[in-house]
């Protein structure tokens, strides 16, 4: 069986109550029980850093961007290392917090349907889509990222 030429390599990852959808390309390594910094005064979507190969990587939460609330978010530590894409000074990498096990999926356009964005999505999700069947959410990266940037300069 030879690959569509359209075809991306992409990860299917449990937040939550939700599924993310992130292609191969971004994501570095999954890490779990790394100690974790608290950031003093860092938004609440921050949950801290961790070394990780000589850098510190700063976490972002998402379920806590999507108002899931605190006593429902996972309690593992394990977190998806992604490659910085808007190239910012300093965050050349960060994670972000997930509770399941990525599940690689290779999709072509034909595996993937759009759906309706809800209306208290925050802008950190750019799109909601149907992936081989499985509802899940994609991040907007570059908003994500300038996020990061203006919190950790803030502090």
């Amino acid at each position: 069986m030879s690959d569509q030429p359209d075809s991306v390599n992409c990860f299917i990852i449990s937040l939550q109550e939700q599924n993310l959808l992130l292609p191969q390309s971004v994501a570095v390594e999954v890490v779990t029980q790394q100690v974790v910094r608290a950031v003093p005064g860092a938004p609440e979507w921050l949950r801290g850093v961790f070394d990780w190969r000589q850098a510190q990587v700063p976490i972002v939460s998402l379920d806590t961007l999507l108002q899931v609330p605190e006593e429902r978010q996972t309690r593992i530590n394990r977190f998806v290392v992604l490659h910085g894409v808007e190239r910012h000074v300093g965050l050349d990498y960060y994670g972000l917090q997930v509770r399941g096990i990525p599940h690689p999926v290779k999709l072509s356009p034909t595996d993937i349907e759009l759906e309706a964005r809800r209306e208290e999505d925050p802008p950190v999700i750019a799109a909601r889509v149907r992936a081989s069947g499985v509802l899940c959410i994609i991040p907007a990266f570059e908003m994500m990222e300038d996020m990061l940037q203006a919190g950790l300069q803030g502090l």
